[in-house]
């Protein structure tokens, strides 16, 4: 018998080459990238008229506030992004965050199913001070900082590709969700947009062991 292994392959792993690309200017790179490994996502959707008990045990288990809006709240190495009505993103970074999430599973039964999106979706960071110009280039979003700052979120075409969009702080840094077979096609779209102002390239973020 023929012996053969499979092995671990990430949705942008062959197209990231760490590193200055695009233009080559002295001083701070105004766009950092970087794909987000660590993360395991979950979409939660809530059944029918269990918006409140809903929050109750989010709130119990996490101390957070569940957003009833597209917005969303972290703590502790867990963010929870309103998607839709009744839906949230939960994604979860570190041991932490990750054995947060089983218990808020746990917590959540028979109020809310909660579908594993870990390998569906590929999370990229975005962030520095030209972020935000080079997401307006295929986002018809108003991203301008008085109207989404920290803490909106939207579920949105970026370059015709769906993407759930957040930020996260006020450089800005983005985070995008996207799927993984858009990867590639997200990938090319991203570098050529971000060409023009020069972008930094940086190792993903691994959990660690």
């Amino acid at each position: 018998m023929s012996d053969f292994r499979l092995s671990v392959r990430h949705p942008f792993g062959d197209l990231m080459q760490p590193g200055r690309h695009g233009r080559l200017a002295d001083g701070p790179c105004p766009i950092s990238l970087k794909e987000r490994r660590d993360l395991a996502l979950r979409v939660m959707s809530g059944n029918a008229g269990q918006a409140d008990a809903i929050a109750a045990a989010v709130l119990s288990l996490t101390g957070l506030q569940l957003p009833l809006e597209a917005a969303g709240v972290s703590e502790n190495g867990l963010a929870l992004i309103g998607t839709a009505p009744g839906q949230w993103l939960a994604v979860a970074e570190g041991r932490s965050g990750h054995a947060l999430l089983e218990s808020l599973r746990t917590a959540l039964a028979g109020l809310a199913s909660i579908v594993d999106q870990s390998d569906g979706k590929a999370v990229l960071e975005m962030s520095g001070p030209r972020a935000r110009d080079t997401l307006a280039k295929g986002c018809a979003l108003d991203l301008h900082p008085s109207v989404f700052l920290p803490g909106s979120a939207a579920t949105t075409p970026v370059a015709l590709i769906d993407c759930q969009l957040w930020q996260i702080d006020a450089k800005p840094t983005y985070g995008l969700a996207i799927p993984t077979s858009y990867a590639e096609s997200f990938w090319s779209w991203l570098t050529a947009s971000a060409a023009e102002y020069g972008y930094d390239v940086m190792p993903a973020e691994e959990l660690e062991a």
